[in-house]
């Protein structure tokens, strides 16, 4: 009897673990969803016709990144990613903004440490997950 109430034990923990990946798998994500754009005093910024925004650090989003593009209507909710061909949630695929690196680095060199890590802290690199 014994041997068949550790069966049932390890037999539960399994479907346990097993129940528990397949939530994680299923998990809901607000990627894509829309978000606002601000300003540095807070207030809502309407995106200009041909230009990229990223505005890092939005209270809309899980990942804080909210991003808009020319080629959509309005800002969404997006999260940085490993590159062409990176993973994305269905609907986005992994693309690069148009962040002049040598910017970056000129602003790195400038500024504070303090400073460059509030404007560019949360900066995942260029590739982010982008409507198509």
């Amino acid at each position: 009897m014994h041997a068949l109430q550790e069966g049932r034990v390890v037999l539960r923990s399994t479907f346990a673990a097993a129940l528990a990946l397949a939530a994680t798998a299923c998990a809901r994500t607000d990627l894509g969803a829309p978000c606002h754009l601000q300003d540095a005093s807070g207030a809502e910024l309407l995106p200009q016709p041909g230009r990229e925004y990223l505005y890092l650090g939005s209270s809309e989003c899980d990942s804080f990144a909210c991003l808009a593009i020319p080629s959509t209507q309005g800002a969404y909710c997006s999260q940085a990613c490993s590159g062409e061909g990176g993973s994305c949630p269905a609907g986005l695929a992994c693309g690069q903004l148009n962040l002049n690196q040598d910017y970056l680095d000129t602003m790195k060199q400038r500024l504070p440490p303090g400073t460059f890590q509030q404007l560019f802290g949360q900066l995942g690199g260029t590739y982010y997950c982008m409507k198509r």
